[in-house]
């Protein structure tokens, strides 16, 4: 580690590559963007922080590469929008699994709605409805109740 800094040292992991190899398993690599989420959370990096915690739940869920791209765009906003409203940017495995359940749920059951609609939605319409959707997320406080903290 000659020639390192302080800050690039701790950003290392103890006894692993700090670098994925092409032939990693979709496990090494949610578990190398999980680190990552956390690292930009403690570092107050707000953007790849929930970038990172969205694709490991992603990647969890066997829907990185999803042909449906309004269930992406869905997730990626309401699971932002979960971890933004909370007040600590973080995420455990068990419960960032359990929003993707909750989420895939919502979705599945918006779909069925949106079928059975007397109202025409345009598909190019849906990722501006799915923006303004607010579900009921358990932590859901006024906006004057929150402080934000990282990590």
């Amino acid at each position: 580690m000659n020639g390192m800094n302080t800050t690039e040292t701790q950003l290392m992991i103890k006894g692993e590559l700090p670098f994925l190899t092409p032939d990693a398993t979709s496990e090494q690599v949610w578990k190398h963007f999980y680190h990552l989420a956390t690292l930009f959370a403690k570092s107050q990096e707000l953007a790849p922080s929930l970038n990172c915690f969205i694709d490991v739940f992603l990647i969890r869920g066997n829907e990185m590469h999803s042909p449906d791209k309004d269930w992406l765009d869905f997730f990626r906003r309401q699971f932002a929008i979960y971890l933004m409203g909370k007040k600590c940017i973080s995420c455990s495995l068990s419960e960032g699994d359990m929003i993707h359940d909750f989420l895939r749920m919502e979705y599945e059951q918006i779909k069925i709605e949106l079928q059975n609609s007397e109202f025409a939605f345009q598909k190019e319409n849906l990722s501006r409805w799915f923006a303004s959707l607010e579900l009921d997320f358990p932590w859901l406080v006024d906006s004057e109740e929150l402080s934000w903290s990282f990590g």
